[in-house]
């Protein structure tokens, strides 16, 4: 007969329970199988159980076997030039009499943070916890220290989508008309804890890429910039190429097929219009954090992208009409 890994395992677990001379060791069942010449062997109290896809999980009632923790190192002293370690009564939260707490301290430099030393304890047989015993010390942890995990936190970032606008009375916009495109951004802080260490990083726009759906555009079509753009105000002067702003040139030509009209209809009074043209932003966000508590921001070589519609239009000529009329209403000229 031939022993499955879990029967193995289960066996191992029944051993160790023996030789460390368990008084009420636990129930085991088993069941053969006749077919492919193998047994399992389960225990109750097992430390793992069985989940529906056949894998194993920690048992939820069981402690766990190793536990961790961060405390700042702490002495008990007779005096507080004689320091004697007693990690054990200090965990227990008292020292000897005549004896007194003395903490171990360690000055970090600035933009860096105090880690409190990782402790670990092991289960025991009895079902209490070995002493703690330390694993590190008292460490100074840098920025450079959290790269990789600020890193992976920005990619996963909830940035608000900013608002986009294209500024005009109508949802109708003219050819040859400049009409400025803007947003208002806002910078995004998430506070969070990487390797224990408390953190912030934020999100800041640096650019703006405007796709104003316009295939005949002579600059091409889009516009890329540092500026976020505002909306024109009395007193400002003439919207132009050098705002934050755009003006359409052209319809396209009716008579040619339709990919190479970008929608252009005519209506029966041959009046060309186009259809559907939609405006999108996408914003450029660069990342950086930061040690809480401290000034200096350090900065994410990654960036994060959102992007934003700033509606749909129809675009078309604009005609001119010859009226005939006098002051006082008469239509002779």
């Amino acid at each position: 007969m031939r022993a499955t890994s879990r029967g193995v395992a289960a066996l191992t677990v029944l051993a160790l329970h023996l030789a460390q001379g368990t008084t009420e060791p636990p129930a085991y069942g088993g069941k053969t199988d006749d077919t492919d010449d193998s047994f399992t062997v389960s225990a109750e109290d097992s430390a793992w159980t069985s989940t529906p896809d056949g894998g194993r999980e920690p048992n939820p009632s069981t402690p766990p076997p190793v536990k961790y923790l961060r405390a700042n190192d702490m002495y008990c002293a007779v005096t507080d030039l004689d320091p004697m370690v007693t990690w054990a009564e200090y965990f227990q939260g008292s020292c000897p009499d005549g004896s007194v707490n003395l903490a171990a301290t360690l000055t970090c430099p600035p933009d860096t943070y105090q880690l409190d030393p990782l402790w670990v304890q092991h289960l025991q047989p009895d079902g209490t916890y070995t002493t703690p015993q330390p694993v590190t010390g008292t460490q100074c942890i840098t920025p450079a220290d959290l790269t990789t995990q600020a890193r992976n936190a920005f990619t996963t970032m909830h940035i608000p989508t900013p608002t986009a606008t294209l500024q005009t009375a109508t949802p109708t916009l003219l050819l040859n008309t400049w009409y400025p495109a803007y947003t208002t951004p806002t910078p995004t802080t998430q506070h969070t804890t990487l390797l224990d260490v408390p953190v912030e990083i934020r999100a800041l726009p640096t650019h703006y890429t405007w796709d104003f759906d316009d295939p005949f555009s002579p600059t091409g079509p889009t516009l890329t910039t540092t500026d976020p753009g505002h909306p024109w105000t009395p007193g400002d002067p003439d919207v132009d190429h050098h705002w934050t702003a755009h003006a359409w040139t052209r319809l396209g030509d009716p008579h040619t097929p339709t990919g190479h009209t970008a929608g252009t209809r005519t209506t029966p009074d041959g009046i060309h219009y186009r259809t559907d043209v939609t405006i999108t932003l996408t914003t450029t966000w660069h990342g950086q954090y930061r040690i809480t508590g401290t000034p200096t921001w350090t900065d994410i070589p990654d960036t994060l992208t959102t992007t934003s519609t700033a509606g749909t239009y129809t675009l078309t000529e604009a005609h001119t009409r010859l009226y005939c009329d006098t002051l006082d209403g008469h239509t002779t000229c």
